[in-house]
């Protein structure tokens, strides 16, 4: 299920299996703002991660990359005066103004591990499963049950509407009523499973 429309709406923040216990994770992607050369002695800091950006058909321009600790909607007021507004940070890192860096933060709530780390998407997914050579994926819980809501609909119409765009565009062979069944247990086993 990847492709062009899965990454242009990737959601600031995605549920991934931890890499040390395997369990259900929040990955936060890290905000990029420009710096300008001689404020570069401001950042020093854990949170902070100094980098050349390449803009898309453009030149290229320092930036800093900030990890804002979860749960904390200040964190803009741990910057340093001259950059606390919200016109200065350009956007998370992500986006598709920046040369691609998936860079953030994981927080994992079973094991507690706090980490920076870089997003593999869709392989960090948490909520993932294959299905005859094709992988099945979704940003969160709620995303998955809304995949398996669409596809055991006997409506889609019905469903069509009020579903995000991601799940518009399934691949066919989710889509299918001889795959329907199949799915929706192996959907089901996944999301409740201890």
């Amino acid at each position: 299920m990847t492709g062009f429309y899965e990454f242009f709406s990737l959601p600031n923040g995605v549920e991934v299996t931890c890499p040390h216990c395997a369990g259900c994770a929040i990955f936060t992607f890290a905000h990029v703002f420009r710096l300008e050369k001689k404020d570069v002695h401001l950042f020093e800091g854990r949170q902070f991660e100094i980098k050349q950006f390449n803009q898309r058909f453009a030149h290229k321009w320092p930036g800093v990359l900030f990890f804002p600790p979860l749960l904390d909607a200040s964190w803009q007021e741990k910057l340093p005066e001259k950059y606390q507004g919200t016109s200065t940070w350009e956007h998370r890192a992500n986006s598709a103004f920046t040369d691609g860096t998936d860079l953030g933060l994981i927080c994992c709530y079973q094991c507690m591990a706090k980490q920076k780390h870089r997003l593999e998407w869709p392989n960090d997914a948490f909520y993932s499963l294959e299905f005859k050579g094709h992988s099945l994926w979704a940003f969160n819980k709620q995303m998955m049950l809304q995949i398996r809501d669409y596809i055991q609909a006997k409506d889609r119409n019905a469903v069509f509407e009020s579903e995000p765009i991601v799940i518009r565009h399934l691949p066919t062979i989710f889509k299918l009523a001889k795959n329907r069944e199949i799915l929706v247990k192996k959907i089901n086993k996944l999301i409740y499973s201890p």
